[in-house]
């Protein structure tokens, strides 16, 4: 055997290999072409297409969305501020609220100690006018009705002092 038939050889082979790729291409094509192709085409344009609209509008929806949710987030950050504000304005006066009825509170104290302090003054001022009279007797009722009169003097004169403070 000589080189030029080696080589007619090889070449005659893959002259073989050749058809039988050949053959299984014409076969696929066949396939593609009996499989209308042309419609899977069509169909394929047609899906391409309706997702470009459907991506438009959604750009255009988010677009505007994006625009409204900034709106509305300012919106918010305002009330936001706007609350903070009734808040504090809130707290100072439920400061200054507890701070007055603590100072009533103390006020009040002060009065009911002034008004108890002022009953025992008078009542030792009855006992020493009762010890410093003359031995006639006194009726009995005669001295609770002053005792009685004292206290309403000095409830009265503490609740205008009470009405001062």
């Amino acid at each position: 055997m000589t080189l030029a038939t080696g080589i007619n050889l090889a070449l005659v082979l893959m002259c073989l290999v050749v058809m039988v790729q050949a053959i299984r291409m014409d076969r696929r094509i066949r396939a593609l072409r009996d499989g209308h192709l042309d419609q899977a085409v069509e169909k394929l344009d047609n899906a391409t297409h309706q997702a470009r609209l459907v991506l438009a509008e959604l750009k255009r929806v988010l677009s505007t969305d994006a625009a409204a949710q900034g709106e509305i987030l300012q919106a918010s950050r305002e009330l936001r501020d706007e609350l903070s504000v009734m808040v504090g304005v809130g707290n100072s006066v439920a400061e200054r609220i507890v701070d007055a009825a603590d100072k009533a509170r103390a006020a009040e104290a002060g009065v009911r100690r002034r008004t108890a302090r002022w009953r025992d003054e008078a009542d030792a001022v009855l006992r020493a006018e009762a010890e410093t009279r003359p031995a006639a007797p006194a009726p009995a009722p005669v001295a609770d009705e002053a005792r009685e009169l004292s206290r309403i003097v000095f409830d009265l004169t503490s609740k205008r002092g009470n009405r001062v403070a």
